[in-house]
Formats: C-alpha cells, sequence, structure tokens
C-alpha cells in the first residue's frame, strides 16, 4: 500500500469518527432537547394532580390521585382515567415542532393568552407531585392537522407547535367518570314510564331476538307513528353517559314525585330511572334490582351473577344524581301520546 493511500484511509477514518460523535449522542441530546417537557416521561409515577383552569383563571377541575384511583375534587367523584392519562403520556411526549411567537399581542391567533384574560381561548394544565414544575397552556390544534397543537409553558413568553393533540376538558363534567350504564336493547324484555298522576308508557318485546318493541295501550283508532318508534327507549342504558354530577341537594328540600322508567331485563334485571324536573334543569338517579318474583322462583340460584350486576351498579350509582344530556332525558320521560301519530293521519 502506498503512502498516499494510506494517508487517505487514515483521513477517511478520522472523518468517520468525527460524524460518529456528532451523530451519535450529539443527536440524542438534541432529540432530548425536543422534547416540550424532557424529564416529565421519568416522572409520570409522581403525578399527583392536576388542575384545570380555564378563560379568566377560571377553575374547572382539580384532579386528585390515590393509588390507581383518580377523583374530581369538585364533586368527589371518579374521574376519567383514560382522559387523564391522554393528556399525561401527550405532555410527556410532546416534541416540538416549531418556534412560534412571543408576542403577547399575537398569541390571541394560537389560543395560548394568559389565562387571566376573560377573552383567552386556551386551557391551562398544572401538574403537581413532580420534581420538574409543569404548566402548560393548551391552545388551538393546528390547522388541517389531527396530531399538532399550539402550546406555551405559562411561565414563558415563547410559543410552540407540538407534536401531540389534547384532550382538555373545558367543564367539570367532561373530567368526570361519564360511563353509567352499558345494557344493550337485546336484554330488555319490557320498559314502563310512569308520570306521576297520570297514565304509564308501557313497551315490550316477546322474545330477546325479537327486533322491535310493542306499544301497550294504544287506543281505538290510533296508531305508532312509524314502525319500531319505541326502539329508542329500548336502547336508552346502552353507553348511557352523564354530563355532570352531584349530591343528594341537588334535588332541593321538596324536589316532589319524579318520572320513573323502568327496564326490565330477560334475565331478571331491574334498571330504575327516576327523573325529577328542578329550577337546574331535570336530574336523574339510578337504582338496580332483581325482578322478586324470579328471586322468589326455582331459577334464584342462577340469578347470582344478576345480582352481582345489580349490586356493583348500586355502588357506582348509588346515593348521586346525574344531569343527562337532554336528548337522553327527554327519551326517559316520552308519554304514550309522543309515539303516535297524530289523530286523523291517514
Amino acid at each position: 500500500m502506498s503512502r498516499r493511500t494510506l494517508m487517505l484511509l487514515l483521513g477517511s477514518l478520522v472523518v468517520l469518527a468525527i460524524l460518529a460523535l456528532l451523530a451519535g449522542p450529539g443527536s440524542r441530546r438534541d432529540n432530548d432537547e425536543q422534547l416540550l417537557f424532557p424529564d416529565l416521561k421519568a416522572q409520570l409515577n409522581d403525578v399527583s394532580g392536576i388542575i384545570v383552569r380555564g378563560p379568566g383563571n377560571q377553575l374547572i377541575a382539580t384532579l386528585k390521585r390515590s393509588d390507581a384511583r383518580w377523583i374530581v375534587a369538585e364533586r368527589d367523584y371518579p374521574a376519567d382515567l383514560g382522559m387523564i392519562r391522554a393528556n399525561l403520556l401527550a405532555l410527556a411526549q410532546a416534541r416540538i415542532v416549531e418556534e412560534k411567537t412571543s408576542t403577547p399581542e399575537l398569541y390571541e391567533r394560537l389560543g395560548v393568552q394568559d389565562l387571566a384574560l376573560e377573552s383567552a381561548r386556551g386551557i391551562q394544565l398544572e401538574i403537581t407531585g413532580t420534581r420538574t414544575p409543569v404548566r402548560i397552556i393548551i391552545g388551538e390544534a393546528a390547522g388541517g392537522s389531527s396530531d399538532m397543537s399550539y402550546v406555551r409553558r405559562a411561565t414563558e413568553a415563547q410559543s410552540w407547535l407540538v407534536s401531540g393533540r389534547f384532550n382538555a376538558g373545558r367543564t367539570t363534567g367532561e373530567w368526570l367518570d361519564r360511563q353509567l350504564l352499558d345494557i344493550p336493547a337485546t336484554r330488555i324484555q319490557s320498559i314502563s314510564i310512569s308520570h306521576p298522576g297520570a297514565d304509564t308508557l308501557r313497551l315490550e318485546k316477546a322474545a330477546a331476538d325479537s327486533v322491535d318493541f310493542s306499544i301497550a295501550g294504544i287506543p281505538a283508532g290510533r296508531e305508532p307513528s312509524y314502525p319500531g318508534v319505541g326502539n329508542a327507549l329500548g336502547a336508552l342504558l346502552a353507553g348511557l353517559q352523564t354530563d355532570d354530577v352531584h349530591g343528594r341537594e341537588a334535588l332541593g328540600d321538596n324536589p316532589g314525585k319524579p318520572v320513573v322508567a323502568r327496564f326490565h331485563c330477560f334475565d331478571g334485571l331491574i334498571v330504575e330511572a327516576s327523573a325529577w324536573r328542578t329550577p337546574d334543569g331535570t336530574r336523574m338517579s339510578f337504582l338496580a334490582s332483581i325482578d322478586p318474583a324470579r328471586a322468589e322462583g326455582p331459577d334464584a340460584p342462577a340469578l347470582d351473577a344478576v345480582r352481582a350486576e345489580a349490586a356493583a351498579i348500586n355502588a357506582r350509582l348509588g346515593g348521586w344524581i346525574y344531569t343527562l344530556p337532554g336528548h337522553k332525558t327527554e327519551q326517559f320521560t316520552r308519554r304514550l301520546q309522543d309515539l303516535l301519530a297524530p289523530a286523523g293521519t291517514p
């Protein structure tokens, strides 16, 4: 090998070594520095709470962790664990894509204004329990993107475009564990909705594999407004969610008699939904039980699983008063006339 060839080879090795040094630890540092909160991922198990604030510095929710359980302190009710986990992971994994404005007058375009302003559009999350403070204003999602958002660390002027889309609830109710019941229509055998001092709407299915609920007690000359009009009532308990939750005091001192909707299942489960009309809107409660006729009969031992289900429903929902989405509340308080075609319809 000639001296010239040897020198060229040694030079190439030196260049490669330099490039390796630059591409190795240096690039890892660069990647770490691109994280919005570089230390957060290693501290996720230390998170003990999240304080959520909205425009005007309004307190939306105080989320507190106790072992594996999270509650919304304002309601003393279980929080949405999936929503909390998703937001924490989004923060821990958020990478800086682009530097944006540090001029307060331009924050409005990104939705990252100071939360003290009533006109602010962002949501602030303050993470407690970690060694490294985390206080972030989450602004708008980037236009045309499903995985990028505008944010600003609350103690800094600089705003950023980061990877990740956040689901920071804007109301206390959005941070609750909103799932109430999930009983499919195929389990429902009959439904009765009783209004105080008025007639009772009754629907039933002949068998579990029947498609439509039939309406009992239709007056002569009247008919359902369309085939299967009662089926929506049969599906009311499937994937049922709440908008908000309250203690019993939400009913006031004299709430009066409620509208009561009873759902009887083929397997013996009964779910009773009571609805009170209050000055603040319709409020509801739920109570589960076992069909007493079946509980005393020969198939009583087969009801053990259903009895356990009823106990679990009561342990979770008993004692609470719920606010449901308006369209759901209307369904729980239907009358017979609501399901019939107008009189004289050809």
